[in-house]
């Protein structure tokens, strides 16, 4: 018994890509278009999941970097630009900075390097530990604030 695949249309394909994960509008827009629907049928879906409340760009960019953050694991510049990857606007992202993202970044650097550097020489470890954690985006100062701290803490 043969099956035949059933054409889905713009709204039904941009409803099952946004139950398998929030996206932003960009994203479901272009991941549509790939799709080769038409462009005013998936500027029409886009429309009607935004007056539905099933699309909100702001709300999830909000919640995605919320978790961003309390992972501890990204500098605030690599959260950044992961979340504009994902098609959000730069300018609501920085909004989104709570004042004591340096205190945080010195924390999440502290982690990231007892985590990697549990056992290795001071000579070889600033090096390395510079360029880890720059890999990561995170400044210069904090950088050198996380190593200091680090080798006076062993």
């Amino acid at each position: 018994m043969t099956m035949i695949k059933q054409n889905k249309t713009a709204l039904q394909k941009a409803t099952d890509l946004l139950a398998r994960q929030d996206q932003s509008s960009t994203v479901l827009r272009r991941k549509l278009l790939i799709k080769n629907y038409d462009v005013s049928e998936v500027d029409e879906a886009i429309d009607k999941l935004k007056k539905a409340n099933y699309l909100d760009d702001e709300e999830t960019c909000r919640q995605q970097f919320e978790n961003l953050y309390a992972e501890g694991k990204l500098s605030v510049r690599q959260i950044v630009y992961k979340l504009m990857q994902r098609g959000f606007d730069k300018n609501f992202i920085e909004k989104l900075i709570p004042d004591d993202s340096d205190e945080h970044e010195r924390l999440a650097a502290a982690r990231l390097l007892e985590k990697k550097f549990k056992r290795i020489d001071k000579r070889t470890f600033k090096v390395k530990a510079w360029q880890f954690l720059a890999a990561r985006g995170f400044g210069g100062d904090i950088i050198s604030s996380a190593i200091g701290n680090f080798l006076q803490g062993e």
